[in-house]
């Protein structure tokens, strides 16, 4: 088995538990240690590469300034808000008068349905009768039968198992 690219890189990072495992490893395993030269070889070069100042900026672009609405627009929304809600008080007594008047029952009222409803439902599977099976004949089985049907049915078992195992226990 050789070593995972996961365990070389936390290996070169000193953030494996696993380090002299991982040693012991890399003293005899050539190919795990020429990708452990190559990967160091390559974290070398991104090292050595200079850093590189952006062309442009992209930091106005994310600013929280950048975007906001602009005022014409926020103006706008403010205003349609404050008309709106101008217009729902001007109409509510319109529509207050003209819709019928729901009244609520009051809390004892609807515990009296609820009581009433749970009695009901009570009463109904305190009376609730399960439906009567047929009576069948009683099987007579011989004790050499139904050894004999364990006895096949538990080696037919075993072998399933083993058919099915066969595969975990070569590996």
């Amino acid at each position: 088995m050789h070593l995972t690219d996961d365990q070389l890189n936390e290996y070169l990072d000193n953030e494996t538990a696993e380090r002299a495992q991982i040693e012991t490893h890399l003293a005899s395993c050539a190919d795990c240690a020429t990708r452990l030269t190559a990967l160091q070889t390559l974290f070398a070069e991104i090292e050595s590469l200079p850093d590189l100042a952006l062309s442009r900026s992209l930091a106005p672009r994310l600013t929280p300034h950048a975007l906001a609405l602009p005022r014409w627009l926020t103006l706008t929304a403010t205003l349609q808000a404050a008309l709106a809600l101008i217009a729902i008080l001007l109409a509510a007594p319109v529509f207050a008068t003209r819709l019928p008047v729901i009244q609520m029952p009051s809390f004892a009222d609807l515990l009296l349905q609820l009581q009433s409803q749970w009695a009901l439902f009570f009463d109904t599977i305190t009376t609730y009768q399960l439906p009567t099976l047929p009576q069948l004949p009683p099987l007579e089985i011989s004790t050499f039968v139904l050894s004999f049907t364990l006895a096949g049915a538990s080696l037919l078992w075993l072998v399933g198992n083993g058919l099915l195992l066969r595969k975990q226990i070569r590996n």
